[in-house]
């Protein structure tokens, strides 16, 4: 369930915040405050806001997310209350185990999560936009390169840096994502929401049992450590510093 809600969140967050950057980056009008407003979510209080989408995302046909698919003819969903894997509402199958996909109520989080990093990802990438000279891009220009020329061949590989520590310190935040994980999760959803985190505070809240708690804890830590170490050897010299 953490793999389910880290490649749900990570990836999206990346893609939208260097797309947001992107835009942003360009002389548009009132691009200061897109860009307080982008980052807004990431200063609010994750437990208030983690209320508010609970609200948004309410079962009740009268919920707005419940409203906007009505709106589009979709028959309501359960949304956080839903632990049927999100393959099997779609096809009508009964896969199981990993393959059967996350439920719904980890999807409904992980837009949560989105939401809320999506904003800091396009503040760091703005700042690796500031950081290409520009003489760099004239000269491709001269030699004829258009938009897409430009920003493959030139954006992306000088923002590479920017994205590499974004996906490094992400998926470190998702595995030890905690705060809107619990205040948005219902019993009805069973443990298609219990993540790692989530699975040490109730082996040492609510069963007591530290020891293995702590043994849970060192293991997340271990995992947390081995992914990090094989994301920099993997992608870690890949990455262009100029």
């Amino acid at each position: 369930i953490t793999l389910y809600y880290a490649l749900l969140t990570v990836p999206t967050q990346l893609l939208i915040g260097m797309v947001l950057a992107y835009i942003l980056f360009q002389n548009i009008k009132g691009k200061e405050i897109f860009r307080m407003l982008y980052f807004l979510p990431y200063i609010t209080p994750p437990v208030a806001t983690a209320l508010v989408f609970r609200t948004i995302f309410s079962p009740r046909d009268t919920a707005l997310a419940n409203t906007v698919l009505s709106v589009v003819g979709i028959q309501p969903l359960e949304w956080l209350y839903e632990k049927t894997p999100f393959l099997n509402m779609l096809f009508q199958s009964e896969a199981e185990g990993f393959l059967a996909g996350p439920s719904l109520a980890i999807i409904t989080i992980a837009i949560f999560g989105v939401w809320t990093f999506a904003g800091y990802d396009t503040v760091l990438y703005l700042a690796g936009l500031g950081n290409i000279p520009r003489d760099v891009y004239e000269a491709a220009e001269i030699d004829g390169a258009n938009g897409w020329n430009l920003f493959w061949k030139i954006t992306f590989p000088m923002i590479s840096p920017v994205s590499f520590y974004l996906l490094l310190i992400s998926f470190i935040g998702t595995f030890k994502a905690f705060n809107h994980i619990y205040v948005m999760r219902v019993p009805s959803a069973s443990d298609s929401v219990i993540t790692a985190s989530l699975q040490v505070f109730d082996t040492f809240y609510k069963a007591n049992n530290y020891g293995y708690a702590a043994t849970q804890a060192l293991i997340l830590f271990g995992v947390i450590a081995g992914l990090t170490f094989a994301q920099n050897r993997l992608l870690g010299r890949k990455v262009f510093y100029g």
